[in-house]
C-alpha cells in the first residue's frame, strides 16, 4: 500500500535529522579545523607577550598539489574520451566526446568547477557538484518606437514575444491639391494619416541547458548507511533561499509566505570558518517579505509511493514541513569526490588531515625558536636592588646610559640558542610532511643543496616516488566523480534536448542532435593519465609518429597496421601534449571515410610489386647503359683535346725554331755587311741604307715570331 503524504513527511524528516546528525559528529568540526588551518587562523592557545605566529603547511599541501592534479585534466583540449562500446557507434561517440566537452567547457566554466570541486575535495574530504537540466526561459525586456501596421504585425507573430504595453499615435500629412479629371480643376487631396505604434515587449527565450555548480561541503546531506552516491537511498541539497527565488521558480506564492523563515545554515561551522566577520549574515530577519530566506531542501530519496513494494527514486522539494513538489526520477544529479576514500565509508579523508598536526607540531617549534631568538637578543638583567638607576635600566635606548653604583650591580642574564635542535626538527617534520601527502620540495623545484652527490637517476627516482601519490589521487578522482559527471552530462542532453544544436567546436560549426545517438551504456568513458613526465610523454609520443610514419612509408596507407586518421590523430595528440589544445590549427580534419578513400586510391595507383621490381630492374639497367656511354664520350672527347693540344704545341716549337733561325741569319747578315762597309770606302749615307735594312728584318722576324 502506498504511503501517505504524511508518512512522506516523517520518512524525509528522519531522514535530514540522520544525516544532518551524522555529518554533525565529526565530520563537521573536521572540515572546520581544516579550514581554519588552511586560513591560518589562531589556535587559541596564544599567550600574550609571546610568538603567536601560525605556520601554513596545510596550505601549503592543498596549493601544492591542486596544481599538478589540476594539469592531469586540463593540458589537453578533451578532459574525458567517450570510447565506443560497440562497432558502428564510432562516429556517435566522437560526436558525443565534442559535443559533453564543449558543454562544460564553454557553456559552463569547466576550469573554475574543476578547481573548486578537486579543491573541496582536498580541503574539505569531500568535494561535490550538481549537473542538471535548465529548461527556465530567460524573460528579456525590449521597445520599438514608431512601428507601422505590417511592423507591429510581424512582431506580435512571433511566439516568444509578449506585448507588455503598447501606444498609438497618428501623423496627419496635408497633400498637394490634385486635379480633378472630370473638371480639369485643382481640388484638395485628404490628408495621409500614419499611424505609429510605440511598444514595450517581453521575450521568453527557451533554451535547455545543463548546468553545473559547485555545492558547498554543508549544503550536501546523505544517509550515513550510504557508502557511495549511486547506492544512497538518501541525498539532499539544503540551501537558505528567499522567498521571491521560491516564486519564481513556479512554487504557489501563499504557500510560500506561509513557510517559515530560518537560517541555521548560515551559521554552521563550516560557514563561520570560510567567511570572516563581516562577510556573515546577521540574525536581523529582511525587512522586505520576498527577501526572507526559508531553508530549501532538494531530496532525492528511494521510496515506495505506489505499494508494488519495490522503492523508487523520488525527487522531492521540501521546506518548513511541506512538501512543495513531487516527482519521479531516474538520474540523481550529484557527483563526489574524495582523495583518501576509506573504504565501505562515504567519508574519506583529506590531505588536509594528513598535514594539520604537522602545522599544528611546526607551529609551536618555531613559536619557541621565536621566543628564544627574542630572549636572546632582549635579555634579562639581574639588578642589585639600590645600586642601579632602575628608569634608566627599564628605558631601553640605543647608546642609553643606566647609572649604577657598584660595576657588579648589573648581572645579565644570558639564554641559550636552542636553533641547533629546532632545525633539524623542521626539515624531519617536512620529511614526514612529503610521505604522508606526496607534496614535496622536488615536485615544486629542486633546492640546489639537494642536488650535490645525487646522480639525475636517483633525482628522478625521488621525484616520480612523490608523485605517486598525486597519480593515485587523480586516478581516483578520474574514475569516480570525474567519469560520473561526463556520464550525467551525457544522460542530461540524451534526455531532455528536444532539437538540433549548432556549436563552435575546434573551429567549426558543428550541429548536434542527441536524439540520434545511443544512451550512454553503448559508450564507456576514458579518462586518460599519462605515465611519467611531460617529456617522457612527449618522448613516447615521438616514438609512435616515427614506428607510424615507417610503417606507412613501406606498406603505403591501405596497410593493416596503421591508417591516415590514425597518423592524424597521433599528431593532434603530440600537439595537445605540446601545449596547444586546439590542434585544428595545425591539421585539417579527417574522417574514417576520407581516410578509407585516400587508402584505396594509394592502392589503384600500386601496381603488382613484381612488376615494379622488373620496371625497377629495368630502369637500373638503362641508367647504367647511360652512364657507361657518357664515361666513353668523355674519354673521346678528352682525347681528341690531348691530340689538338699536342699538334698546337709541335706547331709552335716549329714556328719559334724557324723565327729564330731567321734572326739568327740577319744578325750573320748585317755583320758582314759592316765588315764589308769598314774595307771599302762607303759615303755615310749608303752605310745608313745597310743598317735601316738590317734592322727591319730584324724586327720583321720578331714580330713574326711573337
Amino acid at each position: 500500500m502506498a504511503i501517505d503524504e504524511n508518512k512522506l513527511k516523517a520518512y524525509l524528516e528522519s531522514e535530514i535529522d540522520d544525516s544532518i546528525g551524522y555529518l554533525e559528529t565529526e565530520t563537521t568540526d573536521q572540515r572546520q579545523e581544516a579550514l581554519e588551518y588552511y586560513l591560518r587562523e589562531k589556535y587559541g592557545n596564544e599567550v600574550p607577550g609571546r610568538s603567536q605566529i601560525v605556520t601554513g603547511e596545510v596550505a601549503e599541501v592543498i596549493d601544492g598539489a591542486l596544481p599538478q592534479i589540476l594539469k592531469t585534466f586540463t593540458s589537453s583540449k578533451d578532459a574525458v574520451v567517450f570510447e565506443p562500446a560497440k562497432e558502428g557507434s564510432e562516429e556517435q561517440a566522437e560526436q558525443a566526446t565534442n559535443y559533453v566537452n564543449y558543454i562544460f567547457n564553454k557553456e559552463n566554466n569547466g576550469f573554475e568547477i574543476m578547481h573548486d570541486w578537486f579543491k573541496d575535495a582536498l580541503l574539505q574530504k569531500v568535494g561535490v557538484v550538481k549537473a542538471y537540466w535548465n529548461d527556465e526561459k530567460d524573460v528579456e525586456i525590449e521597445r520599438y518606437f514608431k512601428l507601422n501596421d505590417d511592423e507591429l504585425a510581424m512582431v506580435a507573430s512571433d511566439e516568444e514575444v509578449e506585448i507588455v504595453s503598447q501606444s498609438t499615435t497618428e501623423e496627419i500629412i496635408e497633400n498637394d491639391p490634385v486635379m480633378d479629371p472630370m473638371t480639369g480643376q485643382l481640388v484638395d487631396a485628404p490628408p495621409t494619416v500614419n499611424k505609429y505604434h510605440d511598444i514595450k515587449v517581453s521575450r521568453a527565450v527557451s533554451e535547455g541547458k545543463v548546468v553545473i555548480e559547485n555545492v558547498p561541503p554543508e549544503e550536501f546531506l546523505i544517509s550515513k548507511r550510504a557508502r557511495s552516491i549511486a547506492d544512497s537511498e538518501f541525498t539532499a541539497h539544503r540551501k537558505m533561499m528567499t522567498r521571491s527565488e521560491l516564486v519564481a521558480m513556479g512554487y504557489d506564492e501563499d504557500l510560500v509566505y506561509s513557510l517559515a523563515t530560518g537560517d541555521s545554515l548560515d551559521f554552521s561551522p563550516e560557514r563561520i570558518a570560510r567567511y570572516s566577520r563581516g562577510e556573515l549574515p546577521t540574525d536581523m530577519e529582511a525587512l522586505e517579505p520576498a527577501l526572507q530566506t526559508v531553508e530549501y531542501y532538494e531530496c532525492y530519496i528511494k521510496t515506495d509511493l505506489d505499494g508494488d513494494g519495490i522503492a523508487e527514486m523520488r525527487r522531492v522539494c521540501y521546506a518548513s514541513n511541506e512538501i512543495l513538489h513531487e516527482e519521479e526520477c531516474d538520474y540523481v544529479p550529484f557527483h563526489s569526490l574524495c582523495p583518501i576514500p576509506i573504504p565501505h565509508k562515504f567519508f574519506g579523508q583529506s590531505l588536509a588531515d594528513r598535514a594539520m598536526d604537522l602545522q599544528l607540531i611546526k607551529s609551536t617549534v618555531t613559536r619557541q625558536m621565536l621566543d628564544n631568538l627574542y630572549l636572546t637578543n632582549n635579555y634579562r638583567v639581574g639588578a642589585v636592588e639600590g645600586q642601579v638607576n632602575m628608569d634608566d635600566l627599564l628605558t631601553s635606548t640605543a647608546g642609553g646610559v643606566i647609572r649604577i653604583k657598584n660595576p657588579n650591580a648589573l648581572v645579565p642574564m644570558q639564554v641559550t640558542s636552542n636553533a641547533n635542535q629546532s632545525f633539524p626538527m623542521l626539515e624531519y617534520l617536512d620529511s614526514v610532511q612529503a610521505k604522508r601527502t606526496g607534496v614535496s620540495d622536488s615536485q615544486q623545484g629542486l633546492n640546489p643543496d639537494l642536488l650535490q652527490n645525487v646522480t639525475a637517476t636517483a633525482v628522478a627516482a625521488m621525484t616520480s616516488q612523490a608523485g605517486g601519490k598525486l597519480e593515485l589521487i587523480a586516478r581516483i578522482f578520474a574514475d569516480t566523480g570525474v567519469s560520473s559527471l561526463f556520464k550525467g552530462i551525457l544522460h542530461l542532453v540524451c534526455k531532455y534536448q528536444q532539437k538540433e544544436k549548432i556549436a563552435n567546436v575546434n573551429g567549426k560549426f558543428v550541429a548536434f542532435d542527441p536524439r540520434e545517438w545511443d544512451t550512454q551504456y553503448n559508450v564507456s568513458v576514458n579518462v586518460g593519465l599519462g605515465t611519467g613526465s611531460k617529456q617522457e610523454q612527449l618522448a613516447t609520443m615521438q616514438m609512435i609518429l616515427d614506428k607510424q610514419e615507417q610503417i606507412i612509408q613501406q606498406y603505403g596507407l591501405g596497410n593493416p597496421l596503421v591508417n591516415l586518421k590514425q597518423y592524424r590523430d597521433t599528431l593532434a595528440k603530440f600537439v595537445n601534449m605540446a601545449g596547444f589544445k586546439d590542434d585544428s590549427q595545425f591539421l585539417m580534419e579527417i574522417d574514417e571515410q576520407q581516410s578509407q578513400q585516400m587508402a584505396q586510391q594509394a592502392q589503384q595507383g600500386q601496381s603488382d610489386p613484381q612488376v615494379q621490381a622488373a620496371e625497377a630492374l629495368a630502369q637500373a639497367e638503362i641508367q647504367k647503359a647511360q652512364m657507361k656511354m657518357q664515361a666513353d664520350q668523355a674519354k673521346l672527347q678528352l682525347d681528341r683535346e690531348q691530340m689538338e693540344l699536342k699538334a698546337q704545341k709541335d706547331a709552335l716549337e716549329l714556328q719559334m725554331k724557324e723565327v729564330q733561325q731567321t734572326k739568327e741569319l740577319a744578325l750573320k747578315e748585317l755583320e758582314l755587311m759592316m765588315d764589308a762597309q769598314k774595307n771599302n770606302d762607303a759615303s755615310q749615307t749608303e752605310k745608313t741604307k745597310v743598317l735601316m735594312s738590317a734592322l727591319e728584318k730584324i724586327n720583321d722576324v720578331s714580330q713574326r715570331g711573337m
